[in-house]
Formats: C-alpha cells, structure tokens, sequence
C-alpha cells in the first residue's frame, strides 16, 4: 500500500493522504488476520432483507468521494434490516499509515447518552428510581437550583440569579430540559447568557467531557449542582450535560461506579465486547485517530492532549491518558459499530437481545415512541417535525428539512460525527461512524446517507394505502 502525503496550505500543517492498495493478496492479509480483532458479523445479501444492492453502492460513492476530496480521515457505515446486517463497509484511513476497519475503535462521545438512559430505565424497572423524583432527592447539591437571567449591558454583575420554577427530576434530566447546559454550547449559541453560564461552569473546574479529566464524576456533578441553570427545568430543551448527572444517579442508585455497571448490566449481555470507558492496552492500536476538518478539503490529524476552541475543551488522548478515573455517562465511551449495532438491535427488539431482556417493551416504548417535551422541539441537531423522548430524538412528521426516512424514526449523533438511526417501521438500522471534528461539517453528509439508507429499501413493510390523501 502506497500512502501519498501531499502538503496543502500553511507549512505541513494540513494532509492530504490517499491510500493505494497494491495488491490482493494484501487485502486477504489485513482483513482476515485475527491481530485485528473479534470476528465480524455475517453479512446477509441485502435482497435477502429487502434492500437493494445497487442502491446500497451508492453509499460506496459517497463515503469514497469525501475520503477522495479529503473532508474526512474515514468511515465505517452499517446498515442492518430484520435483525441481520446486510451492508458493512469502512473507507479511508484511522491514522496515517493505517486504515479504516470495521472493527476500528471509535470515540463515540454522545452514543454513550443512550446507554446511560438504558441503565437508567432498567433501575426505573425495578422500582428504584421515578421519573418524577427530585435529582436532589440523590445528589443533594442539586437541592433549591437557581437560574441565570442576564442583566442590561451597563450593569455589574451582568446577571442574576432567580429561584427555579421546580426541582429539577429524573425525566428533565433524560429530556435535555433540565437547563443543564454544555460549555461548547457558547460556541454554538455565542449570546450573552450562554457565554456567561459557560464562564461560571469554567470558573468552577466543570469540563464537557471529552478530555482528560481527573477525578470521578461524583466530584464534578457536585460542583455542577452549585450552578445555576441556563432556564427554569422543563421550559426549554438545552443540550447539555444533564446525561453526565444521570451517571452519577446510577452509582448513587446501584452502588456501582458506572464502568462496572455498565459492563456487568450492559455490555456482558450484548456482548459488547469493544466498548468502554478506557480500552486495555492491546487494543488501542484499532483505535482511529482524530481528524480535523475544514469541509473544503483541507484535513489534518489532531495530537494529543488537551485542546481549546472557544469555550470547550476537548482532546484526542482522553482513551488512553490522563487518571481514567472520570466516567462521562454523557459522552465517554469508545466503541465499535458492529458492538454499537447489537445495542441497537436490542432496541429495535423492544428491549430483548439473543434471548436476554434488558428492558421490558414498555419501557422502550416509553423510550422511543413517547413525546416528553410537549410543544417544545428538538431541533438541536434536528428541526421542526423532531420531538425527544428519553434519551433519543424523534421523528414525528416527515415534511421538515431534516427527514430520516419514516415517522418514528429514533437516533442520536456524537460530537466527532458519529450517527444512529433506529426505524421501527422498516426493522431497519443505520450506523454511521467517523473521527472528524467540527460536528456541523457531518450533518449533510448524514442526511445523504439517510436518504441513500432509507431509498434502499424495496419491499416497505409501511401498510400500503390507497389514496392521496392516506399517504404517509
């Protein structure tokens, strides 16, 4: 395999990389010795599940025309129906010299929020947590919460900080409408309240979560329970890191840090055998490097420590230095996307995976296919037509810029372009995984590879129904 690496723009800054692959014998060799990892899953013939082969290779053309104009480092996309993959395909590179496989290591970032809100659930099941109960009623910083209203420009402080409306619950903090905010949220919403929640969040050591963090996530929920609120719980959907704090509920909950409970109450049972917290040693050689993108072809790997945009901190190192004692239930794990899939599929089974319940279909149901933002919208990454259940954004109406393929459509992403898609309609599953950072540069790719996704499909499982009128 040959690598070309062409300088482009400012000194060596930027690459430009291309991969060759010389030869067939080559390929046998790197996709077939066990150094790099568990086996893969059987690839069904996607006719065989009702989707189209050709059609799918259109999902070839786009993933390698990106890696070809350099926007991003590589890919990995999987596409599941009826419960069997039928299209699994990596492209590009992990790292210079290296590339892309489908059993890479990927930084996941908030697909980890999902199985937070799983092991949520199932405490839920066993009737020792409510919806409704007061997150003070566990993490009692979180007691009497404040919220932050701006000031006129002249005035000193800038703010002030009003009694809350209500406490803070369980189900505000599965919803994104606890008025828990991000740091980075100041840089994608630079108004003067954002800012200035994103200063005092600073001020008091609290991090995003995708950098290397010392101590535990005892410690930072504490202090992000002495902050005031961007608004009153319940008010507004505010992206942020009220998913982090669920963590935290758990070890309160189960008296487990929450890598053991995740691995013991998740993982063991979907046989995830490539997720965690922070991979062992022998396996960080899968792991994809970080790649930074202008989404005009000028690309470049990022290295390794700490790194600082604006108001966020974020690093491409966190796996593998620092204590690795901070587990972020709101953006910390490292996964694969076959391991990703089986969590999926466990969803889309209503809570069952290989024989083994992790969740009763109720509670997926309650999950999955409930409205608990009212009149409000997700449109954080969505639009108008997009509600928020617990844990996973909505598709309700399908007449909206953002269109995954069918009503009730449910998904989430990850700050370093990662994507998922769950359509109950289709029994049908999209994963897309990518290490390129900014977030925004993915979203028109993630909206064409839907459209390629859902336009696969040819024999719809959708009732049939005659008329104009009756049409979905």
């Amino acid at each position: 395999m040959n690598i070309v690496i062409e300088t482009v723009g400012k000194g060596d800054r930027y690459m430009r990389i291309r991969y060759q692959v010389g030869s067939i014998l080559f390929c046998i060799i790197l996709f077939t010795s066990p150094v790099f990892g568990q086996d893969l899953p059987h690839i069904v013939s996607p006719e065989s599940v009702g989707l189209s082969s050709s059609r799918l290779k259109h999902i070839d053309k786009l993933m390698t025309r990106l890696v070809d104009e350099n926007k991003i480092g590589g890919s990995i996309v999987l596409i599941a129906r009826k419960g069997k993959p039928a299209y699994f395909e990596s492209f590009g590179m992990a790292d210079v010299g290296n590339p892309m496989r489908k059993n890479s290591l990927i930084r996941i970032a908030s697909f980890t929020k999902p199985v937070t809100c799983v092991a949520v659930m199932q405490l839920y099941e066993q009737g020792l947590i409510l919806l409704s109960d007061p997150v003070a009623k566990y993490i009692p910083e979180f007691a009497r919460p404040k919220v932050i209203e701006m000031l006129p420009d002249e005035a000193d402080p800038p703010y002030r900080l009003v009694p809350a409306k209500r406490d803070i619950t369980i189900r505000h903090l599965l919803t994104n409408t606890s008025g828990i905010s991000y740091r980075f949220m100041a840089n994608w919403f630079p108004d003067p309240k954002h800012q200035q929640l994103a200063r005092l969040y600073e001020s008091a050591g609290i991090f995003d979560g995708v950098s290397e963090i010392d101590g535990t996530i005892g410690e930072m929920v504490r202090k992000l329970g002495r902050m005031p609120l961007y608004n009153h719980p319940g008010e507004a959907f505010e992206y942020g890191l009220s998913t982090d704090v669920l963590g935290r509920v758990i070890e309160i909950v189960s008296g487990m840090n929450l890598n053991d409970y995740f691995r013991e109450y998740i993982f063991k049972p979907l046989k995830m055998t490539d997720t965690y917290f922070y991979p062992p040693e022998d396996k960080l050689h899968r792991l994809s490097a970080l790649w930074i993108s202008d989404g005009m072809g000028n690309l470049r790997k990022m290295t390794d420590g700490p790194k600082r945009e604006g108001t966020f901190i974020y690093s491409a190192s966190y796996p593998y230095k620092g204590s690795k004692t901070y587990y972020s239930g709101g953006g910390g794990l490292i996964s694969t996307a076959y391991d990703y899939f089986r969590f999926c599929q466990m969803l889309l089974n209503q809570g069952d995976l290989d024989g083994f319940r992790l969740l009763g279909p109720k509670t997926v149901e309650l999950m999955t296919a409930t409205n608990h933002i009212d009149t409000l919208d997700a449109t954080f990454i969505h639009s108008k037509g997009w509600k928020f259940g617990l844990g996973f954004a909505i598709e309700m109406e399908r007449g909206y810029d953002v269109d995954s393929g069918s009503k009730g459509i449910y998904e989430w992403a990850g700050i370093y372009s990662t994507r998922f898609s769950i359509d109950p309609r289709e029994e049908k599953i999209t994963i897309m995984l990518t290490q390129t950072y900014p977030f925004d540069y993915h979203i028109d790719i993630w909206d064409r590879l839907t459209t390629l996704s859902s336009s696969a499909v040819i024999d719809s499982l959708v009732p049939k129904r005659a008329g104009p009128n009756n049409w979905n």
